[in-house]
């Protein structure tokens, strides 16, 4: 069942928690800031209502997440492995059940057998739990859960506040976002007053930046193409060793990129070990970028979205480019 009232979702929330005494909580494959954020906000919550709560991360967090409270207890998924035995499954800023990456590949059985909550705020979000609570109007999936857990009746201790404030301020980008409205700040105040260490957070994403990522966004930036309000870089494997960066050390590159004075569409191409190409797109207000991400089976939020596309670097560039100045032009027309 999909709801997109926190007010609604609550009792079969309540009603499905019960009986379960062991939960496993899951988030999508290269979890950011709101992902670990949400997913460590609802551990805290759980396990002051006393349950056994397992933090399970489909691959490796960013960097800046390890100085949350509670990090030491998010275990990183290993392709092969079992999952934990658990008597429900809670899911936090997931797309869809296949952007669990290796674990919905692996274990897609075990994720529809059991109870499942799902607490979203992507557009593309088309439901898949036993309770699924959608709010795509919302700049972040701390956003859902802070309506959620009030709604619940149940309190913040500051470590989980800490971590939604940290899921909040980034995936809005330090509340810079268009769909940033008076409740968001309201909700942000709150968990400050309820004890969200905000000066932890601030260090950890704006004052922790590794050397390796600035050499790939200097690197990726050097090269930067431009075409009618369309900007976009390639970020090669090649690149990224002489970096001596990893993959989300991207992250860094798209946040300078949608910056420029005059972008209205954005794309960083990121060539990945196994051949493919992970695209990153954001636009200004009024462009949909999450329309041009589907194209190649992505999604996300209409001025934020992505996808793996199974071609090269020089293909996903041919293909993809036309596709945002359509993108573009339509705004244009409209």
């Amino acid at each position: 069942m999909i709801y997109t009232d926190p007010q609604q979702a609550a009792g079969p929330i309540r009603a499905a928690l019960a009986d379960a005494q062991r939960i496993l909580l899951l988030s999508h494959v290269n979890p950011d800031g709101d992902a670990i954020g949400s997913m460590l906000g609802t551990m805290h919550v759980l396990r002051a209502l006393g349950k056994e709560v397992i933090a399970l991360a489909s691959s490796a967090p960013l960097d800046y997440c390890a100085a949350l409270p509670g990090f030491a207890d998010v275990h990183i998924y290993r392709p092969g492995e079992s999952l934990p035995d658990c008597d429900l499954i809670w899911m936090v800023d997931v797309a869809h059940l296949s952007r669990a990456g290796a674990i919905y590949d692996e274990h897609q059985a075990t994720l529809v057998a059991r109870p499942l909550i799902i607490v979203d705020h992507h557009a593309t979000n088309d439901g898949g739990g036993t309770v699924s609570l959608i709010r795509a109007q919302e700049p972040s999936c701390a956003d859902v859960l802070f309506d959620l857990f009030a709604a619940l009746g149940w309190p913040l201790s500051p470590d989980a506040a800490t971590c939604l404030f940290l899921g909040m301020m980034t995936d809005t980008q330090s509340f810079q976002t268009p769909n940033v409205k008076p409740a968001t700040l309201r909700r942000a105040a709150a968990l400050l007053e309820a004890g969200a260490d905000k000066q932890l957070v601030v260090d950890a994403v704006f004052f922790s930046i590794p050397p390796s990522t600035l050499r790939l966004t200097g690197m990726a930036m050097a090269h930067l193409q431009q075409d009618d309000g369309i900007f976009w870089v390639v970020v090669t494997q090649e690149m990224m060793q002489t970096a001596g960066a990893d993959e989300k050390a991207t992250d860094d590159t798209v946040g300078r990129l949608q910056r420029v004075a005059g972008m209205r569409a954005c794309a960083l191409f990121r060539e990945r070990a196994d051949g493919t190409v992970k695209i990153s797109l954001r636009s200004i207000p009024g462009i949909d970028v999450a329309t041009v991400a589907r194209l190649w089976g992505g999604g996300g939020h209409r001025q934020a979205a992505g996808a793996t596309l199974q071609m090269s670097l020089e293909a996903a560039v041919a293909a993809v480019l036309p596709a945002l100045r359509q993108a573009v032009q339509q705004q244009r027309h409209e």
